[in-house]
């Protein structure tokens, strides 16, 4: 922490100290006054009520911190201002932005805001820059060069210049940036947006004492830049406390105090909670707020008294006049999305530098490959034409099919479980649609994907002597890619429908015994029972291993020369009830099966985002 000390300093008291060299920095925005009046919400389930008639107004230009102890309903104003994580909860009253209450629905209010999570979320592989970078293609209309200016912006104003070649690194894994510096960067991917608004959920927690003045300082100086900031916060310092513009203090799902934080502490005095010399004030006043142990219904009675006390002080009528009068101004401009093919361009960089610095994945699915193609071709070795020989190449054509499908199905159900929180929050944000981030990730996976089981096709095909014109050692790579494309979008799909890792897996086990004990080797496909058969026509263990047998029966060449005939291959194809004609639809089908797999995925995935905010 020392050394991000040194760093902040270096910056220059321009960016921490002196606000007009910062605001002079900051692009001008609309400004935006939010004011929200009798909001009252209660668990749909357990009927208890966590807001009870709390109004409030925030306006441009100040800092607004909403305190209280916890279980005061802070959280859930601000998520109720946001229109996020209200799940289960039904609530009353009314939210206007600029007067406008039609304006706050869900998706507008992202438009035109920012939100600053506690949380951070961040691909920790990427460098500072790069992770601005490609935040700034998702953020920002414009051309490239307005994208360069705004990084270089956002990263002059918040002190990331030094650690700007800093891979981010995540908190248990690869050691990266500080937290201080993961704080400010979490400001920084909002400020790209250049937001009117700006929500922060506890932006201190975590840092001490000198971070957390520099994080408050940043957000003073971005509300004196024409912002309306509004964040909650957890028992700040004495210093602190008197860096806000406005406090409000919460209490029982209640209203105890709206203003300026000096007359927040005569507020109190005046009902009789004094501020002992050289003490924190919030701390006294949140203390007061609490519900204790043992004591609840005598700090209820306190806390009902002081929220009466507030609705009837001058405090009180002043908030009630500014919430209720506030005339209908301008709408500010909404945020348009960038394009589309911008989206996927931006997602499958990240994805690929992700990948390419995680080389674990690769280099194991590479080895693991390389070995298994060089087993199944020692195992198999130049199988001779005899009828066990026969058998045996064809039980090495099955053996390829189950390898391209299983590893690759188990090795791609973490789709999305890891990557499922950040994908809803930048959903939210507004950053891009679903079906951009589908596209990227999946493109993000064909080369391995495709890479790895070609490497284990050709590793062991000439050696287990499979038929090898060049037609058919192209055709067997064309089938190999449609076995294990048809694994991967089946992997995927189950994954993004699955509401967990671990369902996924207990999944995936059973349904690829049922589709490989139908793929045509254990059992002859055309002596199957009626009423188990037609598993078989959802099987790509059967469309790929009849593929692969009418390939390599349809000519034999050397090593294994002899004259062969269409009548032996069929009498080859007929033990396996397969068919030579059915070559060019089993491709088909499965190509079909990829399409299929991949929608429904996408389906899971954009009703499972959607239900997240």
């Amino acid at each position: 922490m020392a050394t991000e000390t040194c760093s902040l300093l270096s910056v220059g008291q321009s960016e921490y100290g002196a606000a007009p060299s910062m605001i002079s920095a900051l692009e001008a925005v609309d400004p935006v006054t939010l004011t929200w009046h009798n909001i009252s919400i209660q668990a749909r389930k357990s009927g208890k009520r966590i807001l009870e008639n709390v109004s409030g107004i925030a306006k441009p230009g100040q800092l607004l911190a909403l305190m209280g102890a916890s279980g005061a309903g802070k959280t859930t104003l601000l998520n109720m201002l946001l229109s996020r994580n209200l799940k289960g909860l039904d609530t009353n009253g009314s939210v206007k932005v600029n007067g406008h209450e039609s304006f706050q629905l869900g998706r507008r209010i992202t438009a035109i805001s920012g939100y600053a999570q506690q949380d951070e979320l961040f691909v920790g592989t990427l460098t500072v820059k790069e992770y601005l970078d490609i935040q700034a293609k998702l953020r920002v209309n414009g051309d490239a060069d307005k994208r360069r200016r705004r990084v270089a912006n956002v990263m002059s104003q918040l002190g990331l210049y030094k650690c700007q070649n800093t891979r981010i690194g995540a908190i248990g894994g690869q050691k990266g940036i500080s937290g201080g510096e993961m704080r400010r960067l979490t400001f920084a991917c909002e400020l790209l947006s250049n937001p009117s608004v700006l929500f922060c959920d506890e932006p201190t927690t975590g840092l001490d004492s000198f971070m957390a003045e520099s994080v408050v300082q940043v957000l003073s100086t971005l509300a004196k830049s024409g912002r309306t900031v509004i964040c909650t916060i957890h028992q700040p310092s004495s210093q602190l406390y008197l860096m806000f513009d406005r406090v409000m203090f919460m209490a029982g799902g209640k209203t105890a105090f709206l203003g300026s934080p000096k007359d927040a502490i005569q507020f109190f005095e005046d009902a009789g909670f004094t501020c002992p010399r050289n003490f924190n004030p919030a701390d006294l006043i949140i203390h007061t707020l609490a519900v204790m142990p043992n004591e609840e219904d005598k700090c209820r009675q306190r806390i009902e008294v002081i929220c009466t006390k507030f609705q009837n002080s001058s405090y009180g009528r002043t908030l009630k006049i500014g919430v209720e009068k506030t005339d209908e101004g301008q709408r500010p401009s909404e945020r348009r999305k960038t394009g589309i093919l911008t989206q996927i361009g931006a997602l499958l960089q990240r994805s690929a530098i992700d990948t390419w610095r995680n080389p674990s994945l690769t280099r194991a699915k590479v080895i693991q490959k390389s070995i298994m193609g060089l087993f199944v071709g020692l195992l198999y070795l130049q199988s001779p034409l005899t009828s066990i020989g026969i058998s045996n190449l064809n039980g090495a054509l099955f053996y390829l099919v189950c390898e391209l499908t299983y590893s690759t199905i188990f090795g791609i159900l973490n789709f999305l479980p890891t990557d499922f929180p950040l994908v809803s929050r930048e959903y939210h944000d507004g950053l891009y649609s679903v079906f951009s981030y589908y596209v990227a990730r999946c493109l993000s996976y064909l080369p391995l994907f495709t890479a790895d089981g070609l490497i284990m096709l050709l590793v062991s095909y000439w050696l287990v002597g499979f038929s090898n014109s060049l037609v058919q050692v192209l055709f067997a790579c064309l089938i190999a890619f449609l076995i294990e494309q048809s694994s991967s979008a089946c992997g995927i799909m189950i994954s993004c429908i699955s509401p967990s890792l671990p369902i996924a897996m207990s999944t995936a086990g059973p349904l690829l015994t049922l589709l490989s004990l139908t793929g045509g080797l254990y059992a002859n496909v055309g002596a199957l029972p009626s009423f188990i058969s037609w598993i078989q026509y959802l099987s790509w263990f059967r469309y790929g291993f009849e593929a692969f047998a009418i390939n390599q029966w349809s000519s034999v060449n050397e090593p294994n020369s002899t004259i062969w005939t269409e009548a032996k291959r069929d009498s080859v194809l007929s033990q396996l009830s397969f068919h030579a004609d059915m070559f060019y639809p089993d491709l088909v089908i499965m190509s079909a099966f990829i399409l299929v797999f991949y929608s429904i995925g996408y389906l899971g995935l954009a009703y499972r985002v959607s239900k997240a905010r």
